[in-house]
Formats: structure tokens, sequence, C-alpha cells
């Protein structure tokens, strides 16, 4: 039976949107340990969960995350399991995550680093499991 949840609940996507940090935490190959834990920016566009890998597609969570495709993050004290996939590469979509970390985290410092190229094109889709 697949248990798998396609969407996150307005609950859950509430702590997205108000959490500034969230905990990124992709299985290694035996699917039980972590490669590593790694406080990312995230951010909800279309009632979906986006995180940018700084390193671009070199970042080591955003490469063990697409190859291994589940794991689990955690934002405040809440725990998830976790799917990812690397988010569909459109215009449109980049315009709208770009714009959602701009109103999200405007005035840090960072931030022009993640709405560059190289983090673009390591835009993480992150789902339930």
């Amino acid at each position: 039976m697949d248990t798998t949840t396609t969407q996150w609940t307005t609950e859950q996507l509430n702590l997205f949107l108000n959490d500034h940090t969230l905990t990124m935490k992709p299985y290694n190959p035996d699917m039980t340990t972590f490669e590593e834990e790694s406080p990312v920016w995230e951010v909800v566009v279309d009632g979906n969960v986006y995180s940018r890998g700084w390193n671009g597609q070199q970042t080591n969570w955003y490469m063990t995350a697409v190859a291994q495709n589940a794991g689990e993050i955690s934002v405040g004290d809440h725990n998830f399991a976790a799917r990812f996939e690397p988010a569909e590469q459109s215009a449109d979509l980049d315009a709208k995550i770009t714009a959602a970390y701009k109103a999200k985290y405007d005035g840090q410092r960072s931030l022009p680093k993640m709405i560059s190229e190289n983090p673009t094109a390591a835009t993480l889709h992150v789902m339930p499991r």
C-alpha cells in the first residue's frame, strides 16, 4: 500500500512560511543515516516547498538528496519524512521561487547569492513522504 502523501497540509505550509530555516537531512545510501544535517533557507510557492543549494549542484546535501530522493527535514521543533527531487526547470517557476526568496529574506546578506544562477540551478522540490 502506497502511503506517500503528495501535498503539505496548510498547517505544515504555515510552519515553512513562518520559519526562516529548515534543516535538510538527506539519507545516505543505507537509507537510515544522514549524509549531513544542513540548515537551509526554504520558500513556499503555489503550495510547494523549495530550497536551493548554496554551492549550486555541487552542494553536498543537494547531491545526496537528489541521489537518494528521501530523508527528513525539520523546521522549528517539527520533524517530517520527506522526498526530494530537482525542481522543474522553467523560467516561470524560477521567477516565482526567486520572488519568494526576495520577499522572505529581504535584507539578508546572503540573498544575492541565493538568487544567482548556480543556486537557482540547484533548486530542490521538497515533498512529504
